[in-house]
């Protein structure tokens, strides 16, 4: 998966930071079948990070919602982001 948050404008430092401080990615990538979780600053938005996200089984994928990880940053997404665009390959 390849997720595009869009923070809201001049926000993108302070979300990078929140996720940093409630070492999201890591706390992620302990998760069951999580492959990949990693974050990477846009060159052409300043205002957009991308996630790149691999899981083993999409069943994998569904579990994450339901973490404590998500949980978290959900409410991080909710204070920083104003919009989420998912792209989903299968392999």
């Amino acid at each position: 998966m390849i997720v595009y948050y869009h923070c809201k404008s001049g926000q993108r430092n302070e979300f990078m930071q929140a996720l940093k401080d409630a070492n999201i990615s890591a706390l992620c990538k302990s998760e069951k079948g999580c492959a990949q979780y990693d974050y990477f600053l846009s060159d052409k938005d300043e205002d957009t990070v991308l996630l790149m996200e691999k899981w083993d089984k999409e069943t994998d994928q569904q579990e994450h919602l339901k973490t404590k990880n998500f949980e978290v940053l959900s409410k991080i997404k909710n204070q920083f982001i104003e919009s989420v665009e998912i792209e989903r390959f299968l392999v």
